[in-house]
């Protein structure tokens, strides 16, 4: 069985320890691949490699309702809870596709032009804020970056003062044609020509260095006292529009999801790595302290053994907080506040419908911000390959030796993945090679842990935490010793925790996988019928064995599709 996830990899340790000692030095390392949503850069979900186009609703005399719900899918699982956080009345009678996090109103004009209208579901990030960062944030890369974006053509983030009665954002519709349609049927020179566009677009955001770190907004759709005091970096490259631009709090929706909105939390903007590291730990603190429920989860999939207990959760987040320093690189570059895409899926990008397949236009800047290179930069998510065979630094990929005597039909399959292992290395060396720092995973996991542990459970973070205190003489930029302490009888229940949670995580991708679900039990509406008596069947003949095993390994409900959190008031499901 395999974990599922990016290459990303959380490290134990097995140390000879002494008797009253716990060596930091490795011995023995052992990695671990943790499932993909805990390599989740900033902003969003993970998407699938290449997605099914949008589901299209042709709106009747019944289209109100229709309109406002969620209708391209079914979750197996809480579905009360993700209707409702996608369920947004508005005024307005067009053709809907739909996202997990708006929805896209389609109209042709008198004139034959398309425009595309589209109103923010509420689970896709803070009022006002989320739309007019995104607004502004399109503005500043089509005009002063030159990124092809659609152009905006109308908007409103105020949604009780527009007529609508939701915030949307009017553009034109994007050219060409999406690359989930046609990356499959492209061959390697189109590949690579998507690639090189992509590269030297983000290039182009690379050039601009903001002062600080946080969302991009109109000035005027920001108060003073929450605007950073300048744009651009001391030195950095003006790209102008100074007075009309500013950086302010960041719209992420991790920082307002459920009553993090309303509280009083350092959302910046950051003047330096430090501050914003730190604020993921204190809005978590926070919200765990006053509203964190025991054995909560959204997500089953994200369960992990044993009851959630606040105080855990505190202390490991305030020994987060005690090894920052050592989780900042030292090179200035990587540190530069950039804006990056970082939902660059086949569904985002249109290429051209010629031959060249050129990048022509690149949607979807919701929660787009200005952060930290070294956290920012990551791979596009149609461009992943397995890491395990992919050679360091500047080389290439090879076919393995044996290529030579292998069938015809494993020979056409070894070319394939080393065909998608060139693209991936091909945009590595180009874009992140300039942007590398020693020992990135141990740097970045406790980040992306450190605001997940609710989620995700306290893990991740353990381990992560783990792997500094080995690292610490490599990680620290001073002579201080290190505030993290383990004992072996904790070193070693890690370990045991680590290999219970590997094997969950297996059994889990592996029956999401079986099932056919993506993220939160999402399936197609016609698959939903078919798929929830396939469930409902399946449990019944499970062999006692596994159900005993199951239930020793995890002694609350195991079952993971299932309800596990109170159901909202919402609107009536139909199918």
């Amino acid at each position: 069985m395999k974990v599922l996830g990016s290459p990303a990899s959380i490290r134990i340790v097995r140390t000879a320890l002494k008797p009253t000692n716990v060596s930091r030095k490795l011995a023995t390392a052992v990695s671990i691949t943790p499932p993909s949503y805990l390599s989740l850069p900033p902003p969003g979900p993970p998407q699938p490699l290449l997605p099914h186009p949008p589901v299209v609703t042709s709106l009747g005399t019944e289209y109100n309702e229709n309109l406002f719900r969620y209708t391209s899918g079914r979750w197996l699982y809480n579905e009360s809870q993700q209707m409702a956080q996608r369920y947004i009345k508005f005024d307005l009678s067009m053709e809907k596709k739909e996202g997990l996090f708006n929805k896209t109103l389609m109209v042709t004009l008198a004139n034959g032009k398309k425009v595309a209208a589209r109103i923010k579901n509420p689970i896709a990030g803070p009022d006002h804020l989320m739309t007019s960062s995104e607004v502004a944030t399109m503005d500043f890369v089509r005009h002063n970056l030159g990124i092809p974006v659609p152009k905006i053509l109308a908007w409103s983030s105020h949604a009780a003062n527009n007529g609508v009665g939701a915030e949307y954002i009017i553009m034109e519709s994007a050219p060409g044609v999406q690359l989930s349609t046609v990356w499959r049927t492209m061959d390697s020179r189109q590949k690579k020509n998507v690639v090189n566009s992509i590269v030297a677009l983000e290039q182009n955001m690379l050039n601009a260095k903001f002062a600080q770190y946080g969302s991009l907004y109109y000035r005027d759709d920001i108060p003073e006292s929450k605007r950073a005091p300048r744009l651009y970096a001391h030195g950095s490259r003006r790209f102008g529009s100074e007075e009309k631009f500013c950086i302010g709090p960041i719209a992420h929706r991790n920082f307002y999801e459920d009553e993090r909105a309303t509280m009083d939390l350092d959302r910046g903007p950051w003047s330096s790595p430090e501050d914003y590291l730190r604020s993921l730990a204190l809005r978590e603190e926070a919200w765990i302290s006053r509203f964190a429920k025991p054995n909560i989860h959204d997500d089953p999939f994200r369960n992990v053994s044993g009851p959630q207990l606040k105080e855990e959760h505190l202390q490991c987040l305030e020994q987060y907080r005690s090894i920052i320093p050592a989780l900042v690189p030292s090179t200035r570059k990587v540190l530069a506040s950039n804006l990056w895409h970082s939902d660059l899926n086949p569904g985002n990008i249109f290429v051209s419908d010629d031959e060249e397949r050129r990048v022509v236009s690149i949607i979807d800047w919701q929660g787009c911000w200005a952060g930290p290179a070294y956290l920012q930069m990551t791979s596009p998510s149609f461009l992943a390959c397995d890491g395990a065979g992919l050679p360091s630094g500047l080389d290439f990929p090879k076919l393995p030796p044996e290529y030579a005597v292998m069938s015809q039909d494993t020979k056409a399959m070894m070319r394939e993945d080393h065909k998608a292992q060139m693209l991936h290395k091909l945009y590595e060396i180009k874009q992140l090679y300039p942007y590398r720092i020693s020992d990135r995973e141990a740097r970045t996991m406790p980040v992306r842990a450190a605001g997940r542990t609710w989620k995700d459970g306290i893990l991740p973070l353990r381990l992560a935490l783990l792997d500094i205190f080995s690292r610490w003489t490599e990680l620290s930029r001073s002579n201080e010793p290190c505030p993290l302490r383990f004992t072996r009888e904790e070193v070693q229940e890690l370990k045991r925790q680590r290999d219970r949670y590997v094997d969950w995580h297996d059994f889990l991708d592996d029956v999401r996988t079986t099932f056919g679900m993506r993220l939160y039990g999402w399936v197609s509406p016609h698959e939903y019928p078919s798929k929830r008596a396939l469930l409902e069947g399946t449990r019944s003949r499970l062999p006692v064995a596994l159900t005993s095993q199951l239930e020793e390994i995890l002694p609350q409900d195991w079952w993971p599709f299932r309800d596990t959190v109170p159901l909202p008031s919402a609107p009536e499901v139909r199918v």
